[in-house]
């Protein structure tokens, strides 16, 4: 019998130590709550959007008085949308995992327009939610990336 490290081909790595296992479990564990925690304001806020008229959400807020309620509805539809997105791979992880990057990208670009919106409107609070919601979002998105796939791609491919 040849030695292992004469034989041709890719080597299978050996088993994963428990702690590495128990440290992916843990983070895996930290993203479904944070996507869950994301996914929820969104649905509220969204269907707030859709569903309120707009001289309500005008009272209760100061921006909505500055936009059109068609304006208004389509942010609404794209927050729930995106947070849809974002707890879609609950149903199949091999199928909605891309889908799940796209909202949690879509939700980092609502969350800095909107921080960027609100500061200019002087709304420091409202910056300040958005901020905290662009960081989860960035979180997600960092977390979920699978960095291991792309760099072997990049390597086959050069």
């Amino acid at each position: 019998m040849l030695p292992r490290s004469w034989v041709a081909g890719a080597r299978r790595p050996g088993p994963t130590p428990p702690a590495a296992r128990r440290s992916r479990l843990y983070a895996h564990l930290f993203l479904w709550v944070m996507q869950s925690w994301l996914a929820m304001f969104y649905i509220g806020a969204g269907y707030a959007k859709l569903t309120q008229k707009h001289d309500l959400l005008a009272l209760m807020m100061t921006w909505p008085a500055q936009v059109d309620t068609e304006l208004l509805r389509v942010i609404g539809g794209i927050e729930t949308a995106l947070a849809l997105f974002i707890v879609a791979p609950l149903m199949s992880w091999s199928l909605f995992r891309s889908v799940m990057l796209v909202g949690a990208a879509g939700l980092l670009a609502d969350a800095g327009g909107m921080v960027v919106f609100h500061t200019l409107n002087g709304d420091i609070f409202l910056a300040a939610v958005n901020c905290v919601l662009l960081l989860m979002s960035l979180i997600i998105l960092l977390g979920r990336w699978e960095w291991r796939d792309h760099a072997q791609l990049r390597n086959a491919t050069s």
